[in-house]
Order: structure tokens, then sequence, then C-alpha cells
């Protein structure tokens, strides 16, 4: 639909280089010019038609919008700038092209070769990503839904439009007859100008500083047509700026947007802009009015106005500075009137009954906000969490690398040093990673919550990296500022892997969060050399005091080597992780090491400040140590069954996170791999499913019944076992008198007796109250009743959180009132004895200490039998 306005034939700029007599170019050159350009126009009109229909919610992109550049251009370049005949072909040009993409009839190969686009398997692999983490379910990326393409087209559409821009001036279709088609008929005019102009359509949505490094030698006369120059950088400004300012109702209709009914964000801009007036200039500011107010119930879409506005006079301003930089022509526009003022600019842009105050959520102490959602008050107050967080971001970085520039899955090395230089120790981590620019260092880095890896600069600094795989460990963007849990004092050093040294860059903290960073350019030996990241920081407290890095307790003394640290922080890293002393540097993992060292070395490894020789001991418990394998061959751990001393404290192996340590389980020694719950991945899920636990569980049940001799260890593994979903095979359950027996046992057992006494809350403990004896005599000379069985009451749980009970959320076990063994022996009774067996609770003779009897309240089973007949 093509809306009317002011006829560009008569703005000021078509009037200076085509229409009136110039000293520079002949009329017939003008007319040449001219006549060429309104060549390139009809057919450009036909492609920017069909942006409606692939992005329907969108504000009017047609021919309409595009001769209104004509309009803006000249309102901030009459009188200031000169445009000659072959320069403003060249503006013409870019300006019908620089948003022609934004359609797939930009694409001779239609959406199929959208589909083989980088943008487009980024966008898919992002939207697969985001509907893995929400739980909505995983689809084929080959042949993403319907619903999933309609949001993807319009999304790779925008992206994909000023890079395609730039070769649409020499780009063909084939017509029905096998004909090729240009939008620049004449072939001469196609090869000369046609990378100009596809470079400043493409520019529009360069940086400001990029127009100046690529654009700054200007291109030469075209041969027997113009003795004329072509500004680059005027007319990519001109471009951009145009653009920007073309805010006003032409390109929101009132009708076209009843008909069209856009939602959402595309709504707001709608509304907004089908109330501005075409702007105009006062001294050398652009002025936006409107005719209607913005009520109250529209507030919204006018903080939307207020917030482009902003930044069109960032535009300008940017603008600014570099055309009187480059001491040649400058705009008579330079700012917009009342930007960075709703006060002022609500003068202009009128509101009724409500007043913007710039009143909107807003974190006016940002150290304290990263001090506390960033540091201890999330992580608590284990400095070795800095230090994981760390080791995760380089990892991040190695992996992203190994994406991108495709290298092997083995290849890329983290670094962890602590040099001591003069009185300060330093922590000192460093990657052969994928590097940062500038601009993710001054950007995402820096922004609390962000993370790089799924925001669309990532997509666009490293196009192809998400097609490609990379899944990032960070998903939170706050691990880096966990980093000031340690000291104040940070230094980043930084270089892309793909550019030069002297794009190496140094971000410094020298007070923390409550003073802004330095940006600077690295030192050539400081740089990392093959490019990476190294982050350094000056710890604040020794690291082999009480409470430092390597101390083993916040009031110990001892401490332990930084490589025992590292490789428990990151015990299944998939990134090689060493530690630097001096010049020499020491492997302590290597991708996969964890499956296949020796029991005893990963136990080592997951529990740094266990106590050796208690480790060496247990060497057949250590012979239980197996892989947890599902039935597809997916690898979800390496443990085996270590039933806790305490119900109150972790103190089994942990569930880590691609690699690194997350949460401490119970009953389990090994390594579970898992994935966050929280954004401090204090709490993790195992990954491992239900048939794939109860396999490895019931395994275990087999090997501790064949290796382990201790009928107590024996008794609480079943517990366990049963909590997993497995099958407990022949371990002792319950100890009736001195013997321990199981499942086959007990039956039997059961079989020969008329009464069972039996306590389902385990051994028995002293009681002040009822025990005449003296609680030593008790520990010491206690013996248990021979008719009386007891069932231990150990919790087989392995993972508890405030909101997850592992594994019981994953197996589905029933909640019983005690324990799954005790649950297992009613059921065995029962079978035993009939459904009409008699339950009752009594106090009875449960041991003696010496001469003195110890009496319990017990429960006591009778078989229906037996209680008819009275025994």
């Amino acid at each position: 639909m093509t809306v009317s306005g002011p006829d560009y034939r008569q703005t000021w700029l078509w009037r200076q280089a085509f229409l009136n007599p110039r000293s520079d170019s002949s009329t017939d050159e003008q007319e040449f010019f001219k006549t060429q350009y309104l060549s390139i126009r009809e057919r450009a009109a036909h492609l920017v038609s069909r942006i409606a229909v692939d992005l329907p919610g969108m504000t009017v992109h047609d021919i309409s919008h595009l001769d209104a550049l004509w309009d803006t251009a000249s309102s901030v370049a009459e009188g200031a700038v000169n445009v000659n005949p072959a320069e403003a072909f060249v503006l013409g040009a870019s300006i019908l092209l620089h948003d022609a993409a934004m359609s797939l009839a930009a694409y001779p190969g239609g959406f199929p070769e959208i589909q083989t686009t980088i943008a487009w398997k980024d966008a898919v692999a992002r939207m697969m990503l985001a509907a893995e983490e929400s739980g909505v379910g995983e689809f084929d990326a080959s042949s993403p839904p319907e619903a999933i393409v309609r949001q993807i087209v319009p999304d790779v559409l925008r992206r994909l439009h000023a890079e395609r821009a730039e070769i649409l001036a020499e780009q063909s279709w084939q017509s029905s007859d096998g004909q090729q088609v240009f939008l620049i008929e004449d072939s001469d005019l196609r090869q000369f100008y046609g990378p100009t102009i596809g470079q400043i359509a493409h520019s529009h949505w360069w940086s400001v500083h990029r127009l100046e490094e690529e654009l700054s030698e200007d291109l030469g006369a075209l041969a027997n047509r113009t003795k004329n120059l072509v500004d680059r950088v005027k007319l990519a400004c001109l471009l951009r700026v145009a653009d920007a300012l073309h805010l006003d109702s032409r390109r929101a209709p009132r009708f076209l947007r009843t008909i069209t009914n856009p939602s959402g964000v595309s709504a707001l801009h709608w509304a907004f802009q089908e109330r501005l007036a075409r702007p105009h200039i006062e001294l050398d500011a652009i002025v936006f009015t409107t005719g209607q107010p913005f009520a109250r119930d529209e507030a919204e879409a006018w903080w939307l106005a207020c917030d482009t506005l902003n930044a069109v006079d960032r535009e300008l301003r940017d603008v600014d500075l570099l055309l009187q930089s480059r001491g040649r022509e400058v705009l008579k526009a330079r700012r917009v009137k009342g930007a960075g003022s709703p006060e002022i600019l609500a003068r202009t842009v009128k509101t009724r009954g409500w007043r913007p105050v710039d009143a909107r959520l807003q974190v006016s102490d940002v150290p304290r906000i990263v001090e506390n959602l960033g540091g201890s008050k999330l992580y608590g107050n284990d400095p070795t969490v800095a230090l994981r967080e760390l080791i995760q971001n380089a990892a991040d970085a190695v992996q992203a690398r190994r994406k991108f520039q495709r290298r092997s899955s083995s290849w890329g090395e983290v670094v962890v040093s602590l040099p001591q230089r003069g009185e300060n120790f330093w922590l000192v981590v460093e990657d052969t990673g994928i590097g940062m620019s500038e601009q993710v260092l001054t950007g995402p880095l820096l922004d609390f919550g962000t993370s790089f890896w799924r925001s669309p600069m990532a997509m666009e600094e490293f196009p192809g990296l998400m097609a490609s795989g990379m899944h990032a460990i960070g998903r939170f963007g706050i691990g880096f500022f966990s980093v000031f849990m340690l000291g104040p004092v940070v230094r980043v050093y930084s270089r892309r892997c793909d550019k030069g040294q002297e794009t190496g860059r140094l971000l410094e903290f020298r007070n923390g969060t409550s003073s802004r960073p330095i940006l600077s350019p690295a030192e050539r030996d400081d740089a990392p050399i093959d490019g990476g990241t190294r982050i350094e920081v000056m710890l604040k407290t020794d690291p082999f005091q009480p409470g430092g890095l390597l101390s083993t307790g916040p009031y110990s003394k001892s401490s332990i080597p930084l490589s025992v640290l590292v490789g428990a922080v990151a015990p299944n890293l998939d990134v090689s992780l060493a530690t630097r002393e001096g010049d020499e540097t020491a492997p302590v993992i290597h991708p996969g090491d964890w499956l296949k060292i020796t029991d005893a070395d990963l136990v080592r490894r997951i529990d740094p400040f266990a106590d050796r020789s208690d480790i060496e001991s247990r060497k057949t418990e250590r012979a239980l140590m197996r892989p947890i394998v599902g039935s597809d061959g997916t690898i979800f751990g390496r443990a085996f069954i270590h039933p806790s001393k305490y119900s109150y404290r972790a103190d089994g192996g942990w569930v880590t996170i691609a690699g690194l340590r997350a949460t401490r389980i119970y009953n389990v020694q090994g390594i579970l791999l898992g994935e966050a719950v929280t954004a401090a991945r204090d709490a993790a899920q195992p990954l491992v499913s239900k048939e794939a636990l109860a396999a490895w569980a019931s395994d275990q049940a087999l090997l501790i019944s064949e290796l382990v001799l201790d009928e107590v260890h024996q008794a609480r593994s079943a517990e366990v076992v049963l909590e997993c979903g497995g099958e407990i095979g022949t371990l002792k359950i319950v100890k009736w008198g001195s013997d321990w027996l199981n499942i086959s046992e007990f039956e039997g057992k059961l079989r020969s007796v008329e009464e069972l006494i039996i306590s389902f809350r385990g051994d028995f403990d002293y009681d002040e109250d009822r025990d005449g004896v003296h609680p030593k005599e008790f520990r010491e000379d206690f013996t248990q009743n021979a008719e009386v069985a007891i069932v231990l009451g150990h919790d087989g749980g392995i993972l508890r959180t405030s909101n997850l009970a592992w594994p019981s959320a994953l197996t589905g076990q029933p909640k019983w009132s005690d324990s799954n063994v005790a649950a297992l022996v009613r059921t065995l009774i029962s079978r035993a004895w009939g459904e009409d067996l008699s339950e009752d609770e009594e106090e009875r003779i449960a041991g003696t200490v010496g001469y003195t009897e110890i009496m319990r309240d017990m429960t006591i089973y009778r078989p229906a039998a037996a209680v008819s007949f009275g025994v």
C-alpha cells in the first residue's frame, strides 16, 4: 500500500542534484543519473511491496517510505551539504535497497535459500535451546513446526536484511524465459557503482565508527559519464540520519493499522508514529511534534517514542562528530529537541491527563546489587565458588572456539596459577578460548544478569556459533561478578582469536564495582598470544591462611595444593585444565579422564579434604565404582553406593554441571552429571534416567552383597537401592537378635515363629527417663533380645533441597511413613502371614544391660491362625 506525501522530486536534494543548474555537471549528466535512478526505483518498488507480506506487523516499508527519505535527508542537508548527480544516484539507490531485503523476494532461491543461511541455523538453534530450557519440548531442526517457522522468518529477515542489501545492486533474478533481470539495468553503472551502493545500503546497521573505517576513501569518477567523486561517508551519514528521522505518520497510516491490526511492540510503534508530525528544524535541533496528545492509557507508546527519539539524538550526535572530524560538510541538525528529558520532550510530543516523569525502575546502587546478587549473598562465603565461575567462563570460551574454528573436541586449555607479586597473591585464570571484542568487554560482560551466549550479540559477533551446537554452561550472566568475592582489584585481558595482536584490550577494576572500570589497549606482552582471555584478581586474603582459597576450612591453618583444589572444583570438565607455578605447567584434568582414572584417584579428586588414609582403607568400597549408563550408551555418571554417616550433612560425591561441581550428595560417592536448578548453581538435578538409575542400583546391590561383609553397611545400602528403584537381591535388611537376614532368610524365619517383635526405628539408643543404667554401661554392655527384630531407619535419599527430593522425584517411589526397607518388611510379613494378621504396639524387653531389662515400645505381629487360637 502506497501512502501519499511530499513528492520526492520536489525535495531540496532532488532539485539540487538533478534539476538546478550546476557548475560541476552538465544537464545531460543530471538527466542521465536521474533517469537511471527512476529505472531502479520502478523495480525496487515491486521488491519492497513484498515486505508487508513477509513482515506483516512492521510499519510502512514500501516505496512511500523510501521516497520520504529524500524529504528527511533534505531537511538536514539543505544549504549545508552539496550532493552531485552521481552522489544523488548512489544515495537514491542505497535508499531503495537498504530495507529491500526484508522480504523473501530479495532471495532468488526463496525460502529454501533462507534456510541455508547461517542466520537461519542460528535462529533455529536458539529456538531449540529456548524450547528445551522451558520444557516445551524438542523439534526437528531440519523441519521446524509451522508455528516456529512463522516466528523465525521475520527475525532472520531482519537480521540478514542489511547484509543482504550489500549484494542486491549486483544480484540477478531469473525470469520465466530464462533471462537475467537486474535492479540496475545499465551494466556499466552496475559494475562501477553497485559495490558502493551495496556498502552504503548495508552501512545503516553499522556503528558510526565503522563508517569511518570502511568508507573513508572517496569513490572516483565513472569515466565518460562524470568527473564527480562520490563521498561515501557523507552519503552513508545522510542515509542513516534520514532513515532514523522518518518516524512520522507517513509510516503508520491509521487505516492501514486498523486493517493489519499489529500486536505487541509493533502495535506500540504504530501507536506513536501515527501521532507524530513531519519533523522540522529549529536552529541545530530536529523537532518532533504531535497533533493528538497521548492519553494515560497510551503512556507505554509515549515512552517508546521517547526511547526512540533518544536513539535518534545519539545517531545525530555521533554523525556530527564524525563529519566534523573529517573537516568537510556537516549536517544542519545535530540533535533532537527534548531528547534526554521526558519533561521537555512532552512540550512537543504532548500528553494529556498525565505527566511523563522518568520514574522507571532503576538501580541506583549498582555495587550493592552486584555484591548482594553476584557475590557472597548468592554464593555464600566459599571462595572456591568464584574460582569455579572463572573456570566455567573460560571453559565456555574454549568450547566456543572449538565450534567456531572447527577444532577437535579435546583442543584448548584453561590454566590456573597463584603468583605472588610483592606482598600480594594473585589468582590468574587464562584460557585459549574465543576471546572478547571491545564491544563484548564493555557490553555483555558488564551487563549484570545477561548471558552473552544467549544474547543477539553472540550471533552478530560469531555467526554460525549457535547453529554449530554451542551450549554454554553460563546461563544467567552473573558468574563473572563473583570474582569480587576474592578481591576488588581485577584485570581482564582479552583478544578475539580471529583478530590481530593489536586488538587486545585490558579492562581494569581498581576498586571493585564501586568505581568505573578502565578500558585500554593491552600491552603486546600482556595480551593472550593466541587469542583468549586472562583474568587476574588480587586476593584480599592470603590463600594459605584460614578462610583463604587453599585453606581446608575457615578456622584451619592447613591448606591443599592448587592443583588439588582445581581438580575438585572441576572434576570432569570437558576442557583440559592445568596449573602453573613459575614457568612450569602441570596438567590436572583432561577431557573424559574421569571415566578412565582409577577409582581411588577419582575419589581423591572429588573430595580433596578427605583423610588420605581413610581413602586407602576403603579399597573394598571403591571396587564398587561403576559408570551409570543408559540403554543407548549415554553416560550419566560414575559412582558407587556409600551410605552416609549423618542424615544432616551431605558427605558423598557431587552432582556436576558441565564438569563443574554443584551439589554435594548423600549415600553415593562419585560423580552424577546434572543440570542447574538455581542461578548460583548450588542446586542441581541429576540427568540420569529412571531406567539407568534402577539398573545401576540393582548392580550395586549384587556387588555389595558379594564384596562388603559389614551387614549394617548392607542394610543401609539396601535402603539406597530401593530409593533408586533397584532390586536389593540378597542384601541384609533385618537384624533378628544377633543375626542379620536377607529377604529369603527373613521369610524363612517368619515361617518358624508365631509372633514377631520388631522395631522399625533402628538400633536402640539410651533413654535417660526409662533406663536405670549409666549411659556408658548402655553403650558398652547392651545386648539385644534374641526374639526382637529391628529395621534400620536410614534415609536412602541422594539429594535433598527445599524444592527437590531425589531420586524419589524421578522414580516415583511411594511416600512411606517410614523407610523403604521398613515398607518392604511389612510387605514380606503380610505375604508370609496373610492380610488378616494382627498388628499391635506393646512395651517389650528390647534387651539387657547386665541384669537390667531395657524396655521399649515395639510393634507386635501375629498370624491370623495364632490369634484365633489365643496364642
